[in-house]
C-alpha cells in the first residue's frame, strides 16, 4: 500500500469512527478486520448493518453492501478491564437484536459475550448480558439456522489448533445439549503451507444459504499468514451436529492474489443486494508480511457455480468497486 493511500484509508476510517457519514465506493471500505454484515428491513427502504473488530463495538449502516460503512453507531464500550473485543456478529431473534462477540476479562481466558438490544432498533441502545459459557476458551461466535433450529458456531483455541464447534441454542443465552466438533485443520492449506506462520487454523465460521443448500464459509491457515484463505463446508445431511454430514472442499474457495496485491483474505461475510446481486465482504491486506497487521475490509460481488456452490473468484484490486 502506498503512503498516500494509507493516509486516505486512515482518514476515511476516522470519519466513520466519529460518526460522520460517507458513502465509500472504493476498496478497502473500512480499515478494520473481521467484518460481519446483515440486513435490517425495518427502516425505510432497509439498511445494511456492518460490524468489525475494534476496541468498541460499532455498527455501521448504509443503503447497499458496498456502502454499509456510511454511518457509524457505537453500541458498546468495554469496561471493567475488558480487552480484545473481537469478531462481533449481530442477529435478530425473539424480538431483539443480539450481538455475540469475543472478549477477555482480566485474569480470564477468551469467552463469548452477549449484548441485547433494548428495542427493535438495530443501531439503538444495548444491554450487556454477560458471558455465554462454552466451558472452553472460545472465539468467533456466529449463528447457523437449519430448519427451525438455531445453532451457535464458535472456535476453540485451547487444543493446539483452532477448531470449529457447533451447539444447539435453546434461546439466545441458553444452550441445549452438548457441543460437536465439525471442522478442524487437516490439509496443508489449513496449516499455513507456503508460509513460516504455520499454526493450524479453522476459524471465523459464517453461514451461507442458497437454493436450498446450507454452507459454512470459514477462514483457514494461520491468521498472520499471507496464505490465510477461505474454505467451505457443505451440509449434506439433515443433522448439522454430525461431522460426517459436512463436506469440506479439498482446496480453498478464496485465496491470495499476488497479481492484485491482495494477501491473506479471510473472515468472509455475505449479503444480497436489493438488485439481487450477491456480495462477499472480507478482510485482507496489501502486503505479504507474515503478521496480522493492516487487515482491512473489502467488498466485491460473487456468483454461483452450476453445482450450487459459491464462486467467489479472486480478490479484486483495491480501487473503485465494480458495479
Amino acid at each position: 500500500m502506498t503512503h498516500a493511500r494509507s493516509i486516505v484509508s486512515f482518514v476515511l476510517g476516522v470519519i466513520a469512527l466519529v460518526g460522520g457519514a460517507y458513502a465509500q465506493t472504493s476498496n478497502p471500505i473500512l480499515p478494520h478486520a473481521d467484518p460481519f454484515i446483515t440486513f435490517d428491513p425495518v427502516t425505510r427502504d432497509g439498511q445494511y448493518v456492518l460490524t468489525t473488530t475494534g476496541r468498541d463495538i460499532i455498527l455501521w449502516s448504509g443503503p447497499t453492501p458496498a456502502t454499509a460503512a456510511t454511518n457509524s453507531h457505537v453500541v458498546f464500550t468495554p469496561k471493567d478491564g475488558m480487552t480484545q473485543t473481537w469478531s462481533p456478529t449481530v442477529w435478530k431473534m425473539d424480538g431483539h437484536w443480539w450481538i455475540y462477540f469475543t472478549a477477555q476479562m482480566p485474569g480470564e481466558k477468551h469467552k463469548i459475550y452477549v449484548l441485547r438490544s433494548d428495542t427493535d432498533d438495530v443501531v439503538g441502545t444495548y444491554t450487556f448480558k454477560g458471558a455465554l459459557e462454552t466451558g472452553r476458551q472460545s472465539i468467533d461466535p456466529s449463528l447457523l439456522v437449519v430448519g427451525k433450529l438455531r445453532y451457535l458456531m464458535y472456535v476453540t483455541v485451547d487444543s493446539g489448533a483452532n477448531q470449529i464447534w457447533i451447539r444447539r441454542l435453546k434461546g439466545p443465552m441458553q444452550f441445549e445439549g452438548e457441543a460437536a466438533l465439525i471442522a478442524d485443520p487437516e490439509a496443508p492449506w489449513e496449516k499455513g503451507a507456503g508460509s513460516s506462520k504455520n499454526y493450524p487454523v479453522d476459524e471465523g465460521p459464517t453461514a451461507l444459504y442458497h437454493a436450498g443448500k446450507t454452507f459454512i464459509v470459514f477462514s483457514a491457515s494461520d491468521t498472520a499468514s499471507p496464505r490465510y484463505c477461505l474454505g467451505l463446508l457443505e451440509l449434506q445431511g439433515r443433522d448439522p451436529m454430525l461431522r460426517a454430514n459436512w463436506k469440506k472442499t479439498p482446496q480453498p474457495v478464496f485465496a491470495w492474489s499476488p497479481e492484485n496485491s491482495i494477501y491473506g483474505p479471510g473472515r468472509g461475510t455475505f449479503a444480497r443486494a436489493k438488485d439481487g446481486s450477491f456480495w462477499l465482504l472480507y478482510a485482507a491486506k496489501t502486503t505479504d508480511a507474515e503478521n496480522a497487521a493492516r487487515r482491512e475490509t473489502r467488498a466485491q460481488r460473487f456468483l454461483w457455480h452450476s453445482d450450487g456452490t459459491p464462486d467467489f473468484g479472486a480478490p479484486e484490486k483495491d480501487g473503485p468497486i465494480k458495479p
